[in-house]
């Protein structure tokens, strides 16, 4: 049984390890252990990560993790923009869990907190590198509303939008984009 609950403290290391797993390429991989055994150190790549509470729930925002039989597999957090909106970061799913509705519960539960906090938009981002991701956020209603690329890069930044609550859709520029 899938449950979505708020980020405790005692979640972080699991969180850090499910932040290390590949996810480019299929979107299931079951030979994936379940437990993740929890990571030592936090991502440096991903700092936001190595104080939750700081860095989402102080912020006004919310990080919620998805358990499967007692065991986090998934996770995903939003903070509150300045223009009423919210940017939804850090959104993973257990390889061994996907295509199981793991995530579709964790953003529609990310959604309904932020519409009862009164935000208005939720807007993410991902990359053409993960095109089940894209299908993921369009299959849910997010409509893409730019596109970056930088020199370096192998991959191009896709953003997305979506309204909550019955709000319209607003426009925003690529230079607007946040990262998941």
């Amino acid at each position: 049984m899938t449950t979505v609950r708020r980020f405790r403290g005692t979640d972080a290391g699991v969180l850090w390890a499910l932040n290390a797993l590949p996810n480019i390429g299929d979107t299931a991989d079951p030979t994936v252990p379940i437990p993740l055994p929890p990571a030592a150190a936090p991502p440096a790549t991903f700092p936001d990560l190595a104080d939750v509470e700081e860095t989402f729930l102080a912020k006004g925002g919310d990080f919620l993790v998805a358990e499967l039989d007692g065991h986090v597999v998934g996770m995903g957090g939003y903070r509150p923009d300045p223009d009423g909106g919210a940017e939804v970061l850090r959104v993973r799913v257990h390889p061994a869990t996907r295509r199981r509705g793991i995530g579709r519960a964790l953003m529609t539960e990310l959604e309904e907190r932020a519409a009862g906090h009164g935000l208005t938009t939720m807007r993410l981002d991902t990359a053409t590198n993960q095109p089940a991701a894209m299908a993921f956020y369009e299959g849910l209603g997010y409509r893409e509303v730019g596109r970056e690329r930088q020199p370096g890069w192998t991959w191009t930044l896709v953003y997305y939008v979506k309204a909550l609550a019955g709000t319209p859709q607003p426009s925003r520029s690529p230079a607007s984009g946040g990262g998941t």
